[in-house]
């Protein structure tokens, strides 16, 4: 199992603070990470339901929340701007279809979507440059118990550290977990009703986020926009 205390590091996508995407999952999960602040939940839902989500904030995950030693940080920024920079101006780092999925016997509650092509080359240009930065993974106790088990997840996990991704990867955005409630159809309702506006979404920055060790919830590092065009 990980250390606690150990320094992680992680690209998500995230919305802006004054997005109104970035507002609704916010409340949902209780915790603005980039205000680094508890805010109000709906009435819907019970702090308990949210402690394992909450504490990363409102995010897509493009490359696992790895362990690292951090003294390294300063190549993993430098590397993870690098990756950004090699994308065009006007890559598309689109997201459609979303939908409301849910994982672990109805525990986890998630807006699902699919990545446009290029939004699936960064996040494997990503993966497989920062990879080297790892010095622990959140999957190796869940594959010592024999999950991830497939011969291409053994191969990702020896190689990458993470046995998901690439060519199976499954962009979402975690809305609640861990549900323990009794009526899920009424709770399916209500987020279906919050991300309809949010079924499309388009970036041009991703974001590198850090969990210092010792401290329970993640933070913002640095945003990784892409580069702007050329006058002329």
């Amino acid at each position: 199992m990980p250390d606690a205390a150990t320094t992680r590091f992680a690209v998500y996508l995230c919305p802006a603070a004054d997005e109104a995407l970035y507002r609704m999952g916010t409340g949902l999960l209780g915790f603005d990470v980039r205000a680094q602040r508890q805010v109000p939940m709906p009435d819907f839902l019970r702090p308990e339901w949210q402690t394992d989500a909450g504490p990363f904030g409102f995010h897509l995950t493009v490359v696992e929340g790895f362990g690292t030693d951090p003294a390294w940080w300063p190549d993993i920024e430098a590397e993870a701007r690098a990756c950004v920079s090699c994308l065009s101006p006007d890559a598309d780092l689109s997201l459609t279809n979303g939908r409301i999925d849910v994982w672990d016997g109805g525990e986890t509650w998630v807006l699902r979507l699919d990545p446009s092509p290029t939004l699936l080359v960064a996040q494997t240009l990503l993966l497989t440059r920062l990879s080297r930065f790892v010095t622990d993974s959140p999957f190796t106790e869940q594959v010592a118990q024999g999950l991830w088990g497939q011969p291409h997840e053994t191969a990702r996990m020896q190689l990458l550290h993470t046995p998901r991704g690439l060519d199976t990867w499954q962009p979402h955005f975690t809305l609640v977990q861990p549900y323990s409630g009794k009526d899920p159809q009424a709770l399916r309702r209500e987020l279906e009703k919050r991300i309809e506006p949010f079924t499309s979404q388009t970036y041009t920055v991703l974001t590198l986020f850090e969990k210092r060790g010792g401290e329970t919830h993640w933070r913002v590092r640095a945003e990784l926009p892409l580069t702007a065009p050329s006058g002329g």
